[in-house]
């Protein structure tokens, strides 16, 4: 080898050991701009001579680094071209970015142009990785920052749900702007387009959805007939207010949606406490009926009694009793207030008294029913009134006087097989706030002679296509065909007579009826 082509390779070997270290001077970089700040430097050291980096943007194209001067050409890219004393490259980047080089060198040659290219390379290749660590760092801090949020959506939903929490709304208000780096938040709730809540964060803040210059988002839902509408402005970054995105949408509405549910619990759960204390309510009127009801009918020597009551609901407006007087005679009465429930219950509580009172003196049927009317149309409201039968029966000789205030016919099969109906009397009480003239029937019950009192729960129950009892199989018949031995099995017989008939029909009216035998 002879001293020249020694000198020349030595010569090759320092510069490819100088592209080395420009090109390791290049790597580390951390962001595009010290990437190009490397860049700048290596190539003013290799060249010798003024250079620019450039990036194009919106408003053209921005230096980066180098003295202020010629850019590169708008177009171009690839290879590196010489052109009027300067040496220029542009090169897309996959961020969809333009980055321009410019070297102020007086006829550039061939190796210029390469070691350009070569230097442009690696930049490029480098900046790829620059661009790809960035992405990965904020798909990573994105990745984290949902998670966070879908914590404390979770924790929030905990915390609206909560029995405990002051107020479901104000809470999620206040999650809603923190969630999504909101700078303010109002909610306000109407009924019927009239603000009757309005709540602001930052309390005492003067948020107007109006002044957010369109960085808003909105949500609202109906509850208990009245609307819930949250609203958030300004989202806040390192770089001022800007626009909120789908995520924060998400996480306003979910808040929303968890908010009502709450409302929706604590309603449902008022309404069970209020229906659990109406139950024991009931419950407790209903006991109180059943020590107006007998427990046990007086036994009559020579004569066999049984009675029925079956409320509708837990407390009925049905009425009937046994009621020994003084001189061998037996009150026999039967009552049916109009309406069910607890209305009636308290009307029925009402007549027992009256009742009561009314029979501790000696008092005929007529005029028992007249004072009961004048009584019972001043304590019960128009709505309400009363139908009775009252009869007074002389146990030692069967005589028996009756009176009806508006009931049912009173059914009376002989012992002879005919079959009467006792049902003279007048209006039903409570009716007509005057004293009604009451008329009253007498007869006579012989030995094997039967008597049914009844309620209109047993000739108007109905069956599953909407039959009436009566109209399908009359009581009249019932009583006329069936003369068991005993009171209490009649009165059995028939009851299972009448809910075979309604099967699987709900009970839509209280059931009562007394029975009696002259043995």
């Amino acid at each position: 080898m002879t001293g020249g082509s020694a000198e020349s390779v030595r010569s090759r070997k320092g510069e490819i050991e100088s592209l080395e270290r420009a090109f390791r001077a290049l790597s580390g970089a951390g962001t595009a701009a010290e990437l190009a700040a490397r860049l700048h430097a290596s190539l003013s050291s290799w060249f010798g001579s003024p250079v620019r980096i450039a990036r194009s943007g919106t408003a053209g194209w921005e230096l980066l680094a180098g003295e202020p001067g010629s850019m590169p050409p708008e177009k171009g890219g690839g290879l590196a071209s010489a052109e009027g004393g300067r040496l220029c490259m542009v090169r897309a980047t996959p961020d969809g970015s333009r980055y321009g080089v410019v070297v102020d060198r007086q006829e550039p040659g061939e190796e210029d142009l390469t070691a350009l290219g070569l230097f442009v390379t690696v930049f490029e290749s480098l900046l790829r990785e620059v661009i790809a660590r960035k992405h990965e760092k904020d798909l990573i801090f994105s990745l984290n920052h949902r998670v966070l949020q879908l914590n404390s959506l979770i924790d929030t939903g905990i915390e609206v749900a909560s029995l405990e929490c002051r107020a479901p709304h104000h809470v999620a208000l206040e999650r809603a702007a923190s969630l999504t780096n909101a700078a303010r938040g109002v909610l306000r709730v109407s009924h019927e387009g009239r603000t009757t809540e309005e709540v602001m964060f930052p309390v005492g803040s003067a948020a107007s959805p109006g002044e957010a210059g369109g960085r808003t988002i909105r949500t609202s839902f109906a509850f208990g007939g009245g609307c819930y509408e949250f609203t958030l402005m300004d989202k806040e970054s390192r770089q001022g207010p800007v626009s909120f995105d789908g995520t924060d949408q998400l996480l306003l509405d979910a808040l929303a949606r968890q908010v009502l549910a709450s409302l929706e619990n604590r309603y449902l759960l008022r309404q069970a406490l209020e229906k659990q204390k109406i139950e024991q309510d009931l419950a407790v009127a209903a006991s109180i009926q059943q020590r107006i009801l007998p427990k046990a009918l007086p036994r009559i020597e020579g004569y066999d009694i049984a009675g029925i009551n079956i409320p509708s609901k837990s407390v009925g407006g049905d009425y009937f009793d046994c009621i020994p007087l003084a001189g061998n005679r037996l009150a026999l009465v039967i009552a049916d207030v109009a309406g069910k429930g607890v209305p009636a219950a308290l009307l029925v509580s009402s007549f027992h008294a009256y009742l009561s009172a009314f029979l501790e003196a000696p008092v005929a049927p007529a005029a028992l029913a007249t004072r009961l009317n004048s009584v019972v149309a001043r304590a019960s409201t128009e709505d309400k009134f009363i139908t009775a039968f009252f009869a007074v029966l002389d146990t030692s000789t069967g005589a028996m006087e009756t009176v009806s205030a508006g009931h049912n016919p009173v059914l009376l099969r002989t012992a002879r097989g005919e079959l009467k109906e006792l049902s003279l009397g007048g209006i039903p009480l409570g009716m007509l706030d005057m004293e009604f003239p009451y008329q009253s029937e007498t007869l006579t019950l012989e030995k094997g002679d039967r008597l049914l009192l009844y309620t209109d729960g047993v000739t108007e129950a109905f069956d599953e296509q909407e039959k009436m009892y009566d109209s399908a199989s009359p009581l009249r018949d019932f009583v006329a065909g069936h003369c068991p031995e005993r009171a209490e099995v009649f009165v059995r017989d028939l009851i299972a007579d009448v809910k075979r008939f309604a099967g699987a029909a709900p009970q839509n009216d209280d059931i009562t009826a007394l029975y009696l035998i002259r043995t």
